[in-house]
């Protein structure tokens, strides 16, 4: 990697060359980046292959200005961090395997960042992220207004418990360092459903498929569906910062098509339910 690819990642997240690798630094650059780039799988909606190496993963994130779900996310962090001097290593992950079971391996990653004799656990690859680095030992760690934990459960296995009101429960990692092509038959294996999640402004704002939810600090929300291409654009533009024209026409009128889809699926599905 080049100091221009680092700049570049840098300026996506706007947030200055820190003097020193140290704790500090490692905070802020996670705030910028849980703060400005969308947890999104656009590109697995519309087909395109997620590549997991250095220079796609700098192209993707620094250079156009996209997201990514947790395996491009975690890797083009990585890369930002190394680049400035952390030791980061990638590590599979699980999330609420405490409830779903051991069939969630392998679904996740995060890593694991050293720094001034401490190790760190980071993770900007969820919908709902921590809101800072948690030092990798047992105990409680308030941060803001919420409560996380970090478990033990063996000597290579880890659990991160969320704070009660998260999206999940916990995430469990692994300690074994992976490479990025560990990753990538799962990164291009399942759809799903359109998510794009970003945290600003003191607000959680969520899209999947076409329905759009804001949620305050105070827990209050505010949900509504997306009813227009035209207005499912700017949504994607302006609440999420996802640029339309690395998208292009035909893959906006595309997503637009795949999402009317799965909008019916979850409305017909809530109709069985009742």
């Amino acid at each position: 990697m080049t100091t221009q690819d680092i700049d570049s990642l840098l300026k996506r997240i706007g947030c200055p060359r820190p003097p020193r690798p140290d704790a500090p630094a490692l905070r802020r650059l996670y705030r910028a980046w849980r703060r400005q780039v969308p947890y999104e799988n656009i590109d697995t909606q519309l087909g395109r292959p997620i590549i997991l190496e250095a220079g796609d993963l700098i192209g993707k994130f620094g250079h156009r200005r996209r997201g990514g779900q947790c395996f491009e996310a975690n890797a083009a962090f990585a890369l930002l961090l190394r680049g400035i001097g952390y030791e980061a290593t990638l590590v599979d992950g699980a999330a609420d395997r405490e409830t779903h079971g051991d069939g969630r391996w392998g679904g996740h990653n995060a890593l694991l960042v050293r720094s001034q004799d401490e190790t760190w656990l980071v993770d900007v690859g969820l919908a709902d992220p921590f809101l800072e680095p948690l030092p990798l030992r047992e105990g409680r760690y308030r941060l803001g207004e919420f409560e996380y934990a970090l478990e033990r459960l063996d000597e290579e296995v880890w659990r991160a418990h969320h704070h009660p009101a998260a999206l999940l429960s916990s995430v469990d990692f692994r300690t074994a360092a992976r490479e990025f092509s560990h990753f990538v038959a799962r990164a291009n294996s399942e759809r799903g459903q359109l998510m794009v999640h970003l945290h600003k402004d003191g607000y959680k704002h969520a899209l999947r498929a076409r329905t759009v939810r804001r949620v305050t600090r105070a827990g209050a929300t505010q949900t509504y569906t997306l009813t227009s291409v035209e207005e499912f654009a700017r949504t994607l533009a302006e609440v999420f910062g996802v640029p339309l024209d690395d998208l292009g026409t035909s893959g906006l009128h595309a997503l637009w098509a795949i999402t009317g889809e799965q909008h019916t699926r979850w409305l017909s599905n809530r109709a069985n339910a009742r």
